[in-house]
């Protein structure tokens, strides 16, 4: 009976340093991908160099090259062009063009001015003449007024001899004729209405003669005097007209010869500068060259625009999408630089770097270029000029995503044969009779890292999984 037991219990133990051993064996499996195989099997390539568009700067005019400053860079002048050869028939004709309209404006002013002269004397010689007619006027009325007062007085005193005596002949006492009587009646009357007519015939040539309205022969003076008045105006205007069209002449001729001189300033001299996001990468221009408008006088890179091309095998390359996070290394930056995948291009039998700084490198069979712009939302502002140094030699690394996989996978297993030793204990103390592990210790083993190469000292899996041999030969006896 005892014997069986001795088997039970051998057996069991063998069973639990298997058991032990492959956990051992995993973990050291796991601690080795973790730490050793990562740095082996990580993709990168050392084929890759910084780059970026090429961008030309062409002269805006033909002329001599008189400056090229060949460290511009960033709003600096890069070169100046002058052309003594510039035709200014152009703006010789609107010259002489000009200077003709102002004469003639200039003559117009002059003839205005006459003008307004002479409408000035003329009007004074009107007003004197109406301030005497109007005076005239006056004493012709105070008099035709008097008269109409005298002939009032008058023909009332007649009228009542003549009434008194008519009425003295009706009853007989006095001889003499009825209708002459009455006729003198009459008269009376028609003297004080035509006294009264001249009255009012002269108030009326004074009203007139007040507002400038002269009517009858004896002012026929004061009539030619409006008249000429009226016809000199008449000629001013005119005259301001025509002067008013020569100055809208001049003034379309000023812009347009204004914009003339601007063009041949333009033409005679050009100052060539570098944008302000752009560095100098090669100058072509040479002081004393002559050159046509549109001629290249240097090329310049745009640092927005700088990545690195890189050449990837197509196995590598099966790791990498757009947007793939990459680590660029060069000698001489003070650290690595975060980028990201943008493009990836095939090789094919054209050129493709016909428009850039640098040369893309050549590749080989079963290989593709990468390009890869800074991440600059993982770095600082330092990345884009780090990128923008074109023909600068950088390695590119890529992490295998087949690694991290196996690398939790291995934690995974790790933790779960931490965990499965951890029951083998205690069923083995059950077995023998030895005291249980302590929880906290068993949790401690289940948490240890397969990435730190090693476990607590005090929790190890082959001093927390070592079987008690003592006691199980004292429970086997």
């Amino acid at each position: 009976m005892a014997s069986n037991t001795n088997k039970d219990i051998s057996a069991a133990h063998t069973k639990s340093v298997r058991i032990l051993s492959l956990g051992v064996l995993g973990v050291v499996g796991s601690t080795f991908m973790t730490t050793i195989a990562p740095p082996v099997f990580s993709s990168s390539t050392t084929r890759a160099v910084t780059n970026a568009p090429v961008v030309s700067i062409t002269s805006p005019i033909g002329g001599r090259v008189v400056e090229v400053n060949g460290g511009a860079d960033g709003d600096g002048r890069l070169a100046t062009i002058e052309n003594d050869r510039v035709d200014r028939s152009t703006l010789i004709g609107l010259t002489i063009e000009l200077t003709s309209l102002q004469n003639d404006l200039a003559l117009k002013q002059s003839i205005l001015e006459d003008y307004f002269r002479r409408i000035a004397d003329l009007e004074q010689d009107l007003s004197r003449q109406q301030a005497a007619i109007v005076i005239k006027s006056d004493n012709e009325l105070r008099n035709a007024e008097a008269h109409l007062e005298i002939v009032s007085l008058s023909s009332a005193n007649e009228k009542k001899a003549a009434e008194r005596k008519l009425g003295l002949v009706k009853k007989g006492v006095l001889a003499g004729n009825k209708d002459e009587l009455a006729n003198t009646l009459k008269l009376q009357d028609t003297k004080i209405v035509a006294a009264r007519l001249r009255v009012e015939m002269l108030s009326a040539d004074l009203g007139n003669a007040r507002s400038g309205i002269f009517v009858g022969g004896e002012q026929q003076s004061l009539q030619d005097l409006q008249r000429e008045i009226r016809n000199v105006r008449a000629d001013r205007t005119q005259i301001g007209i025509q002067a008013a069209t020569i100055k809208v002449r001049i003034d379309q001729l000023k812009a347009l010869a204004k914009v003339e001189e601007e063009r041949i300033a333009k033409l005679v001299r050009a100052d060539v500068a570098i944008s302000g996001q752009a560095k100098l990468f090669k100058t072509v221009a040479q002081v004393g060259k002559q050159v046509s408008g549109g001629d290249t006088l240097a090329e310049s890179v745009n640092c927005a625009d700088a990545f690195v091309v890189a050449i990837f095998s197509e196995r590598q390359a099966q790791s990498l999408s757009l947007g793939s996070s990459v680590t660029v290394v060069a000698d001489g930056w003070d650290g690595p630089v975060p980028g990201r995948v943008e493009r990836l291009v095939p090789k094919t039998t054209e050129r493709v770097d016909l428009d850039y700084a640098v040369p893309f490198p050549p590749t080989e069979r079963r290989e593709l270029y990468a390009f890869i712009a800074p991440d600059t939302a993982r770095s600082d502002n330092g990345a884009v000029d780090k990128f923008c140094s074109v023909g600068t030699w950088v390695t590119v690394s890529m992490p295998k995503t087949w690694v991290v996989w196996t690398r939790r996978q291995f934690d995974n297993t790790s933790s779960a044969l931490a965990g499965y030793a951890g029951q083998l204990r205690q069923q083995l103390a059950a077995l023998t009779g030895a005291p249980a592990a302590d929880p906290g210790e068993q949790a401690k083993i289940t948490r240890v890292s397969p990435r730190s190469a090693r476990l607590a000292a005090a929790t190890t899996l082959a001093v927390a999984m070592k079987p008690d041999s003592v006691r199980i030969n004292e429970k086997a006896l």
